[in-house]
């Protein structure tokens, strides 16, 4: 059970449990949260279909009058709410259980028909003049909440279809969509990675890297890194077939949408230019000297405690020298993320205590054969938020995850408890990796600061910088390689596996000590699962990065005024610009060329702080 302090802290009650001895206790329980019964789901379905219908007839007649388009509106967002509870609970079926593939076929099905079918309001909102839509808006008040969504449509005018053209693209795409990362999938479950031997047992290559790398055996974290590159290395060629292909896909649709390339496309989806993300991750090229000190302290660090001269990259990922890595029951990691946060307050607490007490059954931890990769959250107005990992075992990394995704939850969650429109529920996504990062310097400031063993100390302050608080660097590498991947093939610069591991090679040698040692690092266009999974994601990490290091010196400045700007934030939805919203709450110019200054400010203080732990020894 858990329970909420009158502070806002939540905590767990009672004797500590491990997760392996209460399966039953963390895993979905989906007639709780989903439907009571299959004849209960099939009732939803059908009137979810009925609903679709419905708004599927107002085509052609969205802009025809005031009625007309509040009607079409309101449509969607309940016909949004309905496929989106279908979507999820097909889509954790098959997260918890990867061989159920009629889940995932369903999930699939009305993912492309969803998009097909409600296509036509976007087209349509698009040729509704400013005019129109004011009179409209006098005629029916009630349109004027609708006001920035019609807005937000017709940025698209210049990158939009006839109807009949777009329908045709949609269609072409649901055929040619997803077929890269399932191959991609396939090549890294085809391929045995191996294990290596310890004295505790042999560990999983792929599925146990964690244990690996931290493992106490040098040799044993050696032959864990060359294993697993050897693995990937098999099925090269492949990977470059399918990545190369995926980003000529990507090009040519975004072309077709009057797009200079795919970068340019996602990018103006966050209100972006590729002019300003080119920029910040030139600048950011620019400043990662104070990465570079990083990685050689942690280097030097690791040749001191070793003894050895010949230090490798293998050796910085040793958690503790001498002692094994911190492990947590998911009680404990429960308190502490808990107490992490108190400062948000009781409503935030009082959220994050009913997501993570497993008696609500919104949380699915438990390690297993047939799972899906990874963590995410799942949720939505009108819709349960849940959390899933493929297995959490108790070290940092799994707490750190589990307190990301927690975020993305309780961000949906207090959206949700706020009556925002569903038509406003969803936003640029580097704002929910923002808020997620924030809470994870969050946690590991926690931890270093709770900590009285002094090689801890220094563990989570390493947490810190390697859990996040470097990403402005180590994911601004990997957002400049894929941007860069897209120019290069679209030139014809890139048409083999060589082609892609000297483009990375050449890029991350400016971000990376280590490049030029291992060749093995020049496959990072094939261990960054996310170039096939969800591509150009990763800028949304680096921007997430440089708000969440300003929000932490906020907070760190003034925690109970950046607190209450920050839940009203969270709580408020996507109803303008993200640059309103951020000058709004929080008094955040986006384009300050301030921000990173102060981001790489506040990392230096934090290497210098890491030194000084080092020295103490």
């Amino acid at each position: 059970m858990i329970s909420i302090y009158g502070d806002g802290r939540c905590s767990t009650i009672g004797k500590m449990t491990n997760v392996g001895q209460n399966r039953d206790m963390y895993i979905f329980n989906f007639e709780r949260n989903f439907f009571s019964s299959t004849g209960a789901e099939k009732a939803e379905r059908d009137r979810y279909y009925k609903t679709l219908d419905e708004f599927e007839n107002l085509g052609g007649k969205v802009g025809a009058s005031a009625d007309h388009l509040l009607r079409a509106l309101q449509l969607y967002e309940n016909v949004m709410v309905e496929f989106i509870r279908q979507y999820t609970f097909n889509y954790l079926h098959y997260a918890v259980n990867t061989t159920d593939l009629a889940s995932k076929a369903i999930y699939s099905r009305m993912d492309a028909e969803f998009a097909q079918r409600t296509a036509f309001l976007r087209q349509e909102l698009i040729y509704i003049d400013r005019s129109v839509l004011d009179r409209f808006i006098e005629k029916k008040p009630e349109l004027e909440a609708y006001r920035f969504a019609v807005e937000s449509a017709q940025r698209y005018r210049p990158h939009t279809l006839s109807m009949g053209a777009e329908s045709t693209l949609s269609s072409a795409a649901v055929v040619s969509n997803e077929w890269e990362y399932e191959l991609y999938e396939i090549l890294v479950q085809r391929t045995s990675f191996g294990s290596v031997t310890t004295q505790e047992g042999e560990l999983d290559v792929l599925r146990q890297r964690t244990a690996i790398s931290t493992h106490p055996d040098r040799a044993i974290r050696a032959d864990g890194f060359k294993q697993l590159y050897a693995g990937y290395a098999s099925q090269r060629d492949l990977y470059a077939y399918t990545l190369i292909n995926l980003v000529k896909r990507r090009n040519r649709f975004a072309k077709i949408h009057q797009f200079e390339d795919a970068p340019s496309e996602v990018y103006f989806n966050s209100y972006w230019s590729k002019a300003e993300v080119t920029n910040l991750l030139k600048e950011l090229g620019q400043q990662a000297g104070v990465y570079l000190v990083y990685q050689r302290l942690r280097a030097e660090h690791a040749r001191k405690i070793l003894g050895v001269e010949d230090v490798d990259l293998w050796d910085v990922t040793m958690s503790l020298p001498g002692e094994v890595p911190p492990r947590f029951s998911i009680e404990q990691a429960t308190n502490i993320i808990c107490e992490a946060l108190s400062a948000f307050g009781a409503d935030y607490g009082r959220e994050l205590a009913s997501l993570l007490d497993p008696a609500n059954g919104r949380i699915d931890i438990l390690p297993g054969d047939h799972r899906k990769a990874g963590g995410f959250s799942k949720g939505f107005p009108g819709v349960t938020t849940v959390f899933f990992s493929h297995g959490f075992e108790g070290y940092y990394n799994d707490m750190r995850v589990l307190m990301h995704e927690s975020t993305h939850a309780i961000h949906r969650q207090l959206m949700n408890n706020h009556a925002v429109r569903s038509m406003y529920a969803e936003g640029p996504h580097y704002l929910f990796e923002s808020f997620a990062i924030l809470n994870e310097l969050l946690l590991a400031d926690y931890l270093y600061q709770h900590e009285t063993n002094r090689l801890k100390r220094q563990y989570y302050l390493e947490q810190f910088l390697d859990g996040k608080g470097m990403a402005l660097f180590f994911i601004a590498q990997d957002a400049s390689l894929e941007q860069s991947i897209y120019e290069e093939v679209e030139n014809g610069s890139i048409e083999s596996a060589d082609d892609l591991d000297s483009l990375t090679k050449r890029i991350l040698s400016r971000f990376d000590i280590w490049t030029n040692r291992h060749a093995e690092l020049n496959m990072r266009w094939i261990t960054n699962r996310l170039f096939y999974e969800d591509p150009l994601y990763d800028i949304n990490y680096v921007y997430g990065a440089l708000l969440a290091l300003k929000y932490y010196e906020l907070f760190t400045q003034s925690p109970a005024s950046f607190v209450k700007n920050y839940i009203s934030l969270l709580g408020n939805g996507f109803d303008a610009t993200p640059e309103f919203l951020l000058s709004k709450f929080l008094k955040i110019d986006i384009h300050d060329p301030g921000l990173v200054a102060d981001a790489v400010n506040i990392l230096e203080n934090k290497v210098r702080l890491l030194k000084e732990e080092y020295s103490n020894e």
